[in-house]
């Protein structure tokens, strides 16, 4: 994060279900791995009061999360990305193993079985160069404690060099229990979508995603910084729905608080606005209720979510196809749409009773559209269904009727012929 901040400044371009009872309507219990879908602050945590502003607003994972703080982090139903200063280096300074490996062996020992560790905080944003080092410690981790997370978060990129010759490099000298990566494009004013090859970067985790058949988890923007602008909740929702369409299986925020990191010695940014909690801590009303709201979306959705494998993605109208992505084809369920001006469409099978499941996004930041597809011949229009946001439920796919405002997704279970 800190990494792909400064490039872009030297450019001169200026969140487990939400435990705590009743989060999700109908919900009184904490849910195992099988059911988790992380939504993490990507931020420093350093009191029990921010830990429970963060859980009520649906967070359930912190990536930087000191020992002292577990026991809150259990209190409140929150996972916790374990972070130690003598593991994880300063921004800016090469990963080490031998070094790291040392402190991971005593903090693995003495808190591994608490109940809110999901993983152990390693390196954000490294080069390739230092993927043979950070081996050493994720494989460390596989080891000592199998099924955590050894957290490595990869900068945004573009093109074959990066898939190929980073991501794969990436999956294959470190073994991840995720792809994780962030991409901020929000500052420009694209009616249809985010530059700075946002979707190409998407594509592209995707693709080494399903080689792998590793789940990958996306970070986003939810406070505005340097040239980035605070997101509306159109423009959280288009980061959102955009992300899930492709397959995401996760989802990080950067930042929940609007205040530069106490660790990793990072600099001072300076500009923060529009977050959540500002830089008192308080609750800043409009982003943190957006962000509350859109995690009990996504969390009445997860448990289908979880259980989708991606199949394929298109987008349909705009400007023009994004680099690395393609349009709608022969094969693909949607065929055209009959209003609105441009979308995102994922196409899924569920992996347990192989049924199909459709994606629609709005991909227009400016208007609302009436959901009118062009259904292939292979589906069945009769009984399609939609995913409730706020039960989890199916219900009946209302026709022409249905509408999505600016950024917003649908998913419907469709029957493939």
């Amino acid at each position: 994060m800190i990494l792909q901040e400064y490039k872009v400044k030297a450019l001169g371009l200026v969140f487990s279900v939400f435990a705590a009872i009743n989060f999700v309507k109908g919900q009184d219990h904490a849910p195992g791995e099988a059911s988790f879908f992380p939504l993490m602050a990507w931020d420093d945590v350093r009191d029990e009061a921010t830990i429970k502003k963060m859980a009520e607003c649906g967070i359930n994972l912190i990536a930087f999360t000191p020992t002292s703080l577990l026991d809150a982090c259990k209190k409140y139903g929150v996972k916790a990305i374990l972070y130690d200063a003598k593991v994880a280096p300063q921004w800016d300074l090469a990963f080490k193993a031998d070094e790291a490996n040392i402190a991971l062996r005593e903090v693995i020992k003495k808190y591994d079985k608490h109940p809110a560790v999901f993983g152990y905080h390693l390196k954000d944003e490294p080069d390739g160069n230092q993927f043979k080092e950070l081996g050493r410690s994720s494989g460390l981790v596989n080891k000592l404690a199998p099924g955590k997370w050894a957290y490595i978060n990869l900068p945004p990129g573009l093109g074959a060099w990066y898939d190929s010759s980073y991501v794969q490099l990436f999956v294959d000298q470190c073994k991840p229990k995720y792809i994780s990566y962030d991409n901020y494009a929000i500052g420009e004013g694209d009616r249809f979508g985010f530059s700075w090859g946002y979707w190409a970067n998407i594509w592209d985790i995707r693709s080494a995603a399903l080689r792998n058949n590793i789940p990958f988890h996306t970070i986003l923007l939810t406070a505005g910084h340097f040239g980035y602008r605070a997101p509306s909740f159109h423009d959280l929702s288009l980061q959102v729905y955009g992300a899930l369409a492709y397959g995401a299986k996760g989802l990080g925020y950067y930042k929940f608080v609007g205040e530069t990191l106490q660790v990793l010695h990072a600099p001072e940014l300076g500009n923060w606005n529009g977050a959540p909690l500002d830089e008192f801590h308080d609750v800043n009303p409009v982003p943190y209720y957006n962000l509350r709201k859109m995690n009990k979306r996504i969390q009445a959705m997860a448990p289908v979510l979880l259980k989708l494998k991606s199949t394929d993605v298109y987008h349909i109208g705009g400007d023009s196809i994004p680099q690395r992505n393609h349009g709608i084809t022969d094969s693909s369920l949607i065929q055209g749409m009959e209003s609105g001006v441009a979308f995102i469409v994922g196409e899924f099978t569920h992996v347990e009773n192989g049924g199909g499941w459709i994606m629609i996004v709005n991909k227009d930041l400016k208007a609302s559209t009436f959901v009118r597809p062009k259904f292939s011949k292979k589906i069945n229009t009769a009984s399609i269904k939609i995913l409730s946001q706020v039960t989890g439920k199916l219900v009946d796919w209302p026709g022409i009727w249905f509408s999505l405002e600016p950024g917003q997704g649908v998913l419907l279970k469709v029957d493939v012929k």
